[in-house]
């Protein structure tokens, strides 16, 4: 269990650095997913971190382990993106509807 929880808040981490990184300039959607799983594979490289192992799943090479935990943070990354949108989304829609209810209440009123 605390190997998945530390996947997710490492996706959410890349999530934030990414976003820092779009801050400076238009990204497309591709090159943000490029961006999450190179992220992603840094991370891991650097900290040296494989999910497997604390599965006590092995890898032919110790290299393979980093790596592909790498990906799965990159895609979690990317999967935050998409939640993160649809929530932004949703709340958009909501208060513009609310707003545009109240607005027709007060102009009944009047």
């Amino acid at each position: 269990m605390h190997e998945f929880t530390t996947v997710v808040l490492l996706g959410l981490a890349i999530y934030t650095l990414v976003n820092l990184a779009r801050q400076l300039g238009e990204v497309s959607r591709g090159l943000r997913i490029f961006l999450d799983l190179g992220f992603g594979l840094l991370a891991t490289w650097i900290l040296d971190y494989s999910m497997f192992r604390g599965w006590g799943i092995q890898f032919r090479s110790q290299w393979m382990g980093p790596v592909a935990t790498g990906l799965v943070i990159g895609g979690v990354a990317s999967l935050w993106h998409e939640a993160v949108g649809f929530v932004t989304s949703y709340a958009r829609r909501a208060y513009d509807e609310g707003a545009e209810i109240e607005r027709r209440i007060g102009s009944r009123a009047a």
